[in-house]
């Protein structure tokens, strides 16, 4: 592998990582805590509460895919 492949991938890990710190650390609980203290009931509530996971699973598949661009 030559060097600029190799400093494509580290710096694609770099920005996932960070992308990772940044939703679980702080984008996660700021919706949740949102969520809670917003005044929503019903179908509404229940969309809401899975925007969380939502946002797990595309960080998950941005992992997933940078370990699949090996």
């Amino acid at each position: 592998m030559n060097k600029k492949a190799q400093s494509g991938l580290v710096g694609a890990f770099i920005a996932v990582l960070v992308a990772v710190i940044v939703g679980v650390g702080i984008v996660i609980p700021v919706i949740t805590d949102t969520i809670e203290n917003a005044s929503i009931t019903g179908m509404t509530a229940t969309i809401l509460n899975y925007l969380p996971i939502l946002l797990a699973v595309v960080l998950l598949v941005a992992i997933a895919g940078l370990i699949s661009m090996r």
